[in-house]
């Protein structure tokens, strides 16, 4: 029987750790994928405090060897369900059954899907949510970025280094970037900019070769030759699993209080899959931190 399971190791998860830990709890991290969550796909982070111009990944590790130092447990395995029995959870993951007092769900979340035709037969054969993890595999090839916020502007420009062409797609007349990202890639020779457009179908052969987009305006196709599409369209939070708990919003929003409870007594959740206005780096940290600090009063 442990005394808290944290249930997803992105920064709201390993914060939470690591605070509980010192407070000498019996804990276990349970994670389905790489430590660090969407930390991993992130190319640059600039607006971090005391991290100036580095990599997700590199941050992420940091973190990780942090949870190691204080020899935090960890369990490589997908949580498939979560049942609170009298006063505890059981815990159902793929490499067997956790009991535990206390349950914190950091899931974080899922990238959208646009439901463009032949999306999904294209996943990982061209179609990726990731440049850092498969832009590499597209040196000095011409490729198109879909999304006009920050994350999708951050991504075009690490491919504008290695790729030929970048195009970056967006359903509105404006891009929703920073307007500090904006200016970097208008003046990037390798980046072209198309408002008002929407992916509609993906082609190709074994491998993607061409995107299909529609004018949102005139409804004309254009097709863009293209060896890999990189989605930037939003997240979904990872909330299904809690759905028999009845916590969730009308978005899916796991519903917390201050402490980052859930009305189910000793079930937390923090980080971006939670009901919130700010979803940052830095705000998931305090989310973990928020539900350490209680949970610690209470054991």
């Amino acid at each position: 029987m442990y005394d808290v399971i944290i249930c997803g190791s992105g920064p709201a998860g390993m914060s939470a750790a690591l605070f509980l830990k010192r407070a000498n709890l019996n804990i276990m991290i349970v994670e389905k994928g790489t430590p660090g969550g969407k930390l991993i796909s992130t190319v640059l982070i600039e607006n971090y405090p005391g991290y100036i111009e580095n990599t997700g990944i590199d941050l992420a590790m940091i973190m990780y060897r942090q949870t190691k130092k204080f020899a935090i447990p960890y369990t490589f395995a997908e949580v498939t369900s979560i049942e609170k029995i009298d006063d505890h959870f059981l815990v159902h993951t793929t490499e067997g059954d956790l009991e535990s007092k206390v349950v914190i769900w950091a899931g974080g979340t899922v990238a959208r899907l646009l439901n463009a035709k032949n999306e999904e037969e294209f996943i990982g054969r061209g179609i990726s949510y990731c440049a850092v993890c498969d832009g590499s595999f597209h040196v000095n090839q011409e490729v198109v970025v879909v999304g006009g916020g920050n994350s999708g502007l951050e991504e075009a420009l690490y491919l504008a280094k290695i790729c030929k062409k970048v195009t970056i797609v967006t359903r509105g007349n404006q891009f929703r970037a920073d307007e500090v990202l904006m200016e970097k890639a208008r003046n990037n020779e390798k980046i072209v900019l198309v408002p008002n457009h929407e992916p509609v179908e993906f082609h190709g052969g074994e491998l993607l070769e061409q995107v299909v987009i529609k004018n949102k305006i005139t409804d004309e196709l254009t097709t863009l030759d293209a060896k890999a599409a990189f989605i930037y369209i939003g997240f979904d939070p990872s909330s299904s699993i809690l759905e028999n708990f009845d916590i969730l919003n009308e978005k899916q929003y796991i519903l917390v209080d201050r402490n980052c409870e859930t009305k189910v007594k000793g079930l937390y959740a923090a980080g971006d899959c939670i009901d919130k206005n700010v979803r940052q780096i830095a705000t998931a940290v305090a989310d973990g931190i928020s539900c350490a600090s209680a949970i610690i009063k209470s054991i």
